[in-house]
């Protein structure tokens, strides 16, 4: 029989499951109540100890940090050669995100319905003290829709004449905005796992070659 290996596997996938694994094992199995890794967080997300709601909004997080660092990848000089597969296998976990959150957070803080939207302005709240933290939620979640819709949008042609590279640039500063907007505590702190932390500089220089590349 035929053996599975790593020569079987193409480099998108490979780097892709790379991604993932890493967020997995650093991410998903860091302790916040310890400030420790402890892999059996890893092992409780798989086989449902905590409940099927746990493991899905674990994996949830996971897919979204993943797809968001994927698409930083993709536009690293020496990913050139797969960018287009790494870029449509970030979008397939971005996607899942979104739908996922949405259907878990609409009308909560973090998303709210769309009689809220329409009730208040996002801009009047970020000048609001009192509720600024909410215009915050808000920021991001906008931010998050832009970033997803100007990838399908590249893939839908909807700007023929517009460069792949600019798009994703932007994709990239407007997703990673939306993530940082989105942890933010009342306090103005991060409320992130220590891993996390290097999704920043990896989207930078993502997002650096990305409009070098629109640039030429």
């Amino acid at each position: 029989e035929k053996m599975i290996s790593m020569d079987n596997i193409s480099p998108p996938l490979a780097i892709t499951l790379g991604v993932n694994a890493s967020f997995l094992a650093f991410y998903t199995g860091y302790s916040k109540a310890e400030k420790a890794y402890k892999p059996s967080l890893v092992w409780e997300v798989f086989t449902l100890k905590k409940g099927l709601n746990h493991t899905l909004v674990e994996l949830n997080k996971e897919i979204s940090l993943s797809g968001l660092a994927t698409l930083a990848i993709a536009f690293l000089p020496r990913c050139e050669p797969h960018r287009k597969e790494l870029v449509y296998n970030a979008m397939g976990m971005l996607s899942a995100h979104t739908l996922y959150s949405t259907w878990k957070y609409y009308g909560g803080k973090n998303i709210p319905s769309l009689s809220e939207w329409w009730a208040t302005s996002t801009i009047g709240d970020l000048m609001d003290k009192k509720t600024i933290m909410r215009g915050v939620k808000r920021a991001s979640v906008i931010l998050g829709l832009l970033s997803q819709g100007l990838l399908w949008g590249d893939y839908l042609k909807v700007s023929p004449g517009t460069k792949s590279a600019l798009i994703g640039g932007s994709a990239l500063v407007t997703g990673t905005a939306h993530f940082y907007l989105m942890e933010l505590d009342f306090k103005w702190i991060l409320q992130v796992r220590p891993f996390t932390f290097g999704i920043f500089p990896v989207c930078a220089a993502g997002a650096l070659f990305a409009f070098k590349d629109a640039a030429k």
